[in-house]
């Protein structure tokens, strides 16, 4: 069961940034007229790779600073 509860807000992040780097990637290919499919999806990949990345790093963040102050330890 922690599997699913960890993997599927996980997905989720990797997917709403797969979503906004497609669309972004998307557009400035429409813009420049630029008729390739693969520069929308590895931008997509590699954007909701790096927001799935900030997450874990704000999340681990305040995990440590939360214990921190559990423990009376001040910075």
């Amino acid at each position: 069961m922690f599997v699913f509860a960890a993997a599927v807000p996980a997905l989720l992040v990797v997917v709403v940034g797969y979503v906004a780097g497609h669309a972004v990637a998307a557009w400035i290919c429409a813009v420049l007229g630029v008729e390739v499919r693969q520069p929308p999806e590895v931008a997509g990949w590699v954007t909701g790779l790096v927001l799935l990345a900030v997450v874990v790093r704000l999340l681990v963040q305040r995990c440590r600073r939360r214990s921190a102050e559990k423990r009376g330890h001040q910075k």
